[in-house]
């Protein structure tokens, strides 16, 4: 019973925080899949129907979404 907690804990405290300037990540926000963006935790913005995420974010975006 105590597994359960201590799993949950563990996936919490291993996010990590994206703090690094929005760029630009595909075409348009059409083209990129945000459902995987959000599956791994990866915070974006969509202006002007182009979709922004943090700088430091771009590596972990390429590995999940591509």
């Amino acid at each position: 019973m105590l597994a359960v907690p201590l799993i949950l804990l563990m996936l919490v405290a291993c996010q990590k925080e994206y703090s690094g300037k929005l760029v630009q990540w595909g075409d348009t926000a059409n083209s990129v899949d945000t459902t995987k963006l959000k599956r791994n935790n990866i915070p974006y913005e969509i202006k002007d129907g182009k979709l922004y995420i943090p700088k430091d974010a771009v590596s972990d975006a390429t590995y999940c979404c591509t």
